[in-house]
């Protein structure tokens, strides 16, 4: 992961500040994306009031803050009560994988 710090700067630039938890969730993902892009382990997948990314336990509040930094987007859209999320060009960014 990139140096929390900078992140941290970057997305306080922007207008909102994101905790290491969720700064911690954003290079999980994008580690996993690394590993196999097209896994279902690089997404966050999350059901009333419970998410995951792989076997990784994430709340709501860190799903909901991700939201607001635009991080991550909805991915193949809601099945039934399941949403499934993935990082975005702004997540990547924010973890030292891309540009905003």
């Amino acid at each position: 992961m990139a140096d929390p710090d900078a992140a941290l700067a970057l997305i306080r630039a922007r207008g909102a500040a994101l905790t290491r938890r969720q700064l911690g969730v954003l290079a999980l993902m994008a580690r996993a994306e690394a590993l196999d892009p097209g896994s279902d382990d690089a997404e966050l997948v999350y059901e009333r009031g419970r998410g995951y990314v792989g076997l990784e336990p994430v709340g709501g509040r860190t799903l909901f803050a991700l939201l607001r930094a635009c991080a991550v987007s909805l991915s193949d859209g809601q099945v039934g009560g399941l949403e499934r999320y993935r990082l975005n060009e702004t997540g990547r960014a924010l973890v030292g994988g891309g540009t905003v």
